[in-house]
């Protein structure tokens, strides 16, 4: 019994890579997500071990494009609200930020001004694969602190 389950053990791995037929590379590492290799620069990669999208100037200029951006709404101004936003956007292959939303806001208005200013960030470094530039989705969290 030991023996059929080491044979088994040992050309599992051979009978699942001669059973895909499918061209697209994946893998899992760790507790990473999968990951997804195509020639084809239109597919979205959810993780890259290359450059992954950045803005300009790296997390630091970001922080302050968005504090020197974004206004308060005047209904907000006599509260203080606090806590963290998390946007997500997609970057494209040119560095244009697309589908920017908020995955979990804090108020209807804060949520509104902060996808404005993220809108109308300047374009991103885009990601890269082997193939070159590609698209990505990339997750970031704002924090509102009170004053």
């Amino acid at each position: 019994m030991k023996r059929l389950v080491l044979i088994l053990l040992f050309f599992a791995p051979l009978i699942l890579i001669s059973q895909s037929g499918n061209p697209v590379i994946s893998e899992t590492i760790g507790n990473c997500d999968t990951i997804s290799i195509q020639k084809d620069t239109s597919h979205i990669v959810k993780f890259i071990s290359y450059p992954e999208a950045s803005f300009p100037g790296g997390p630091e200029e970001m922080n302050k494009y968005i504090k020197e951006n974004f206004q308060f709404p005047k209904s907000l101004t006599s509260e203080s609200p606090y806590g963290r936003a998390f946007v997500e956007i997609t970057v494209d292959t040119d560095g244009s930020i697309k589908d920017a939303k908020i995955l979990k806001g804090i108020s209807e208005e804060l949520d509104e001004e902060l996808l404005r200013v993220v809108n109308n960030m300047p374009d991103w470094i885009p990601a890269e694969n082997k193939d070159g530039k590609t698209k990505s989705i990339v997750r970031f969290p704002v924090n509102f602190r009170p004053y």
